[in-house]
């Protein structure tokens, strides 16, 4: 499992949703660097979050990978929920939401 930044370093230790929410804190207030607005947490079979500021797309990121969709207008709550899903490996309940295009 691990933490891509904004700027794209990967942090494979404290995999927390306190580091996620501090992660989400550096996207959260427009700063002029659109291209550098998303973190992500990976796990080991590449299945991927990426978290925008106004949304968040799960996907599988190996080539030919499955790309399950997105959710927008997401309280920061949720958006702490999905990752605590995610990270716990709860797949059945990040995949019961309600991901569109």
């Amino acid at each position: 499992m691990s933490f891509t930044d904004r700027y794209g370093a990967q942090q494979h230790d404290d995999i927390t949703l306190d580091r996620l929410a501090g992660l989400l804190a550096t996207i959260a207030v427009y700063d002029g660097d659109d291209e550098h607005r998303s973190i992500s947490v990976s796990d080991s079979d590449a299945w991927n979050l990426e978290f925008y500021p106004h949304r968040v797309l799960f996907e599988n990121s190996e080539v030919g990978g499955e790309e399950v969709g997105s959710l927008r207008g997401l309280s920061e709550k949720e958006r702490l929920d999905i990752a605590d899903e995610f990270i716990r490996g709860d797949f059945a309940a990040l995949r019961a939401r309600p991901w569109g295009s």
